[in-house]
């Protein structure tokens, strides 16, 4: 367990998000280039001729930048529930072969589930959630592991998460992809508040834990994101 993810820690996060200053303390303690230090450090850890799974892509900004890095001998697969954040991914990256968009989302199981879009203009706080009404609009869910077991997907060299709090299930559907030798990389946003919302106060630590556990280095660039690399 690193320090940021001490309960003490988790503690101080959740008075600062009451106080609505969260935003404040992240750019103070990671300066003016809170998030870019995350984008470049695992950007630049992709190689040419990487599959690179996108998890949580929305309208493809960072499937477009990892599909410059690994190059045409490359691959990116881009995962996007949202029907209205998938139809703008297809339209981002038309044209770019080696981009593979699906609408579904990678849980622990597979299931339909009630799903929110968010209401920013990318549509970036999407989600999926416990329950969402009768109008719920229901997504696509799968396992990752199974995804590769049966041929359907290869083996991630690099894996993004982007998932609004979804994250335990997402690493619960990877299984045996965490502990591959191909998978070099991970790199994850961590929404803390969501993760405590949906009942994983600690959810924080179990992905730092679970990364370890698989042979990853795990560092913190910044307050939110995770990058685990394989040394």
């Amino acid at each position: 367990m690193s320090w940021r993810t001490n309960p003490l820690m988790l503690a101080a996060r959740n008075v600062a998000r009451a106080l609505k200053l969260t935003d404040l303390i992240a750019a103070i303690g990671a300066g003016r280039g809170y998030e870019e230090r995350y984008d470049r450090l695992f950007s630049n850890a992709l190689r040419q001729g990487d599959c690179v799974w996108d998890i949580g892509a929305n309208i493809g900004y960072y499937s477009s930048i990892f599909a410059d890095r690994v190059g045409r001998d490359g691959s990116v697969h881009a995962f996007e529930p949202s029907p209205a954040n998938f139809a703008r991914l297809r339209a981002a990256i038309a044209g770019r072969a080696h981009i593979h968009a699906r609408q579904l989302a990678l849980g622990d199981a597979p299931a339909s589930l009630p799903f929110e879009q968010g209401s920013d203009d990318l549509g970036a706080t999407s989600r999926i959630v416990a329950d969402a009404g009768e109008t719920a609009l229901l997504v696509p869910v799968q396992r990752g592991d199974t995804l590769v077991a049966e041929g359907e997907l290869p083996q991630p060299n690099a894996i993004k998460v982007d998932v609004e709090g979804f994250e335990p299930e997402v690493f619960a559907g990877l299984g045996d992809i965490l502990t591959s030798p191909a998978l070099r990389l991970v790199g994850v946003e961590v929404h803390f508040r969501l993760l405590n919302e949906r009942g994983h106060p600690d959810g924080a630590a179990q992905i730092e834990k679970l990364l370890t556990a698989s042979g990853l280095d795990v560092s913190w660039p910044d307050f939110s994101h995770i990058v685990a690399i394989r040394r």
